[in-house]
């Protein structure tokens, strides 16, 4: 394989994680006297992170303070039960050992929380699987800016062209041009092909597993 590192997105990408993003903003919505929302209308509320997604299933005009205690309660909920409802995508497996058998390294980078990302891949992935999970923190801006990967590659002598990012969303496709690295579309989690390739992505693949027959090519 021509590829020397494999980035991979967590939502949707490597994990179905609609079910507890649903349970947990519809519970502070709802002790909030706001309504919820469907799993499916949450596909179009993700992947900026906890803040976004609260700013966008919430009305105009929620005070400040009022915003500040909810985004609180989402992140307090979410920690209790990060992979409760959660599951990762079939083939996905697969697709990782054998990237593992070539002795490639594999790291997660996504806008959730990296506390709470490092928690649902402890969760449902054996330890180990991954070299480093990158989250939303305070010390890199969120995806599409790269900062966070860029900072995690000095010093590892992994040329940018020899890197594969694996993602579900055009932000996903941003950053992996900001970045100047190569990019496969998963096309199997929140977003569809034709969303991936009206932003620009060339190469999508339905299914884990069809990454995988391509990888081994």
């Amino acid at each position: 394989m021509k590829y020397k590192l494999i980035v991979f997105d967590l939502d949707g990408t490597l994990v179905d994680t609609i079910p507890d993003i649903a349970d947990v903003f519809n519970i502070v919505l709802r002790n909030g006297g706001y309504a919820g929302f469907t799993a499916v209308e949450y596909t179009g509320y993700i992947g900026w992170g906890l803040k976004r997604t609260l700013e966008l299933v919430l009305p105009e005009g929620v005070p400040g303070e009022e915003f500040e205690r909810m985004l609180d309660a989402v992140i307090d909920e979410y920690a209790k039960r990060p992979a409760r409802l959660s599951s990762v995508y079939s083939g996905i497996p697969e697709l990782l050992e054998y990237i593992s058998s070539l002795n490639i390294p594999m790291i997660v980078y996504t806008n959730k929380m990296e506390s709470i990302a490092q928690a649902v891949v402890g969760a449902l992935f054996p330890r180990g699987t991954f070299n480093a999970v990158l989250g939303k923190s305070e010390r890199f801006p969120s995806k599409p800016d790269p900062s966070a990967l860029l900072n995690y590659l000095e010093g590892k002598y992994v040329k940018v062209s020899s890197i594969l990012m694996v993602g579900d969303t055009p932000i996903d496709l941003e950053t992996a041009s900001n970045g100047g690295v190569s990019f496969a579309g998963a096309s199997w989690g929140f977003k569809s092909a034709e969303v991936l390739e009206k932003a620009g992505s060339a190469l999508n693949f339905p299914g884990p597993s069809d990454l995988h027959r391509w990888l081994m090519k």
